[in-house]
């Protein structure tokens, strides 16, 4: 019975990897101004293809279905014997991403892999240099981990509950998923990553006090609980206050010439 369990999981999954035909790339993705532009430690948001991705999509309701962390070199340095079949990748070896998929586990991958599909990059803000490298290996650290199926599910659920009993108080410190040391989800192995040196993605907000005020040491405004990990998603990421949208393809770079854009205006 377990066997049968097992295969048919197998068969549903890979139904759901499939790419989907429908697919709409919103921008040509400049991929060499984005290697000039991209730091480690950089999170890199992706809008999938396949149709797991369509349904990451719908309860999440985001865009975002993926989520990615840039690494660059990390994985060539000399001492390093993390570079197992790197070489295979030439020159992309040196922009590298470490992510979590169904099915395949945490793996490195080239940053060239997404110059297709639409995505955005997050830049922590303020982030302690040493704090930042604690987690690029963390992440890196995560590499050949399983993935978390079920983390997947519990996400779904919750999102679901929320939905439908919108007046439940959620446990915002509860663990989603199998919640073991061998399986992670993308955004959660990023998430924890990051929450391990005290940087916040998106926190649990306590009710404001006549104490509180914005200031420089606590833009929030009030005293914070940390969300558990496994409960981040990719549009955390962009949602958050403290990750920076990079614009790589036009802003900051040349003159925007917007008027000569239009084929039917030329």
């Amino acid at each position: 019975m377990n066997s049968k369990s097992s295969l048919l999981r197998k068969f549903i999954l890979k139904k759901l990897e499939k790419p989907r035909k429908n697919y709409q790339q919103r921008v040509y993705n400049n991929i060499n101004r984005l290697y000039t532009v991209i730091q480690p430690g950089d999170v890199v948001l992706v809008e999938g293809r396949s149709e797991m991705s369509r349904l990451i999509n719908l309860f999440t309701r985001s865009h975002w279905s993926h989520v990615a962390m840039y690494v660059g070199t990390a994985l060539l340095h000399p001492d390093s014997k993390r570079d197992s079949g790197l070489k295979s990748y030439g020159k992309d070896a040196n922009h590298m991403l470490i992510e979590a998929f169904s099915g395949e586990g945490v793996i490195a991958s080239p940053l060239n892999k997404y110059k297709d599909y639409n995505i955005r990059i997050c830049r922590p803000y303020g982030i302690i240099e040493s704090d930042l490298h604690h987690v690029i290996e963390q992440v890196i650290g995560r590499l050949g981990m399983h993935y978390d199926n079920q983390n997947i599910v519990d996400i779904a659920l919750m999102v679901l509950q929320t939905i439908w009993r919108p007046n439940r108080k959620h446990a915002f410190r509860a663990c989603l998923g199998n919640c073991n040391d061998y399986q992670v989800i993308c955004s959660g192995m990023i998430a924890e990553a990051f929450q391990s040196v005290g940087y916040p993605i998106v926190p649990v907000l306590l009710p404001q006090s006549q104490k509180d005020a914005f200031n420089e040491n606590n833009p929030y405004g009030g005293d914070l609980i940390m969300r558990h990990y496994t409960q981040i998603t990719p549009k955390d990421f962009d949602l958050s206050p403290n990750f920076e949208v990079i614009k790589y393809n036009i802003i900051g770079t040349t003159p925007f010439d917007y008027k000569s854009l239009w084929i039917d205006r030329r």
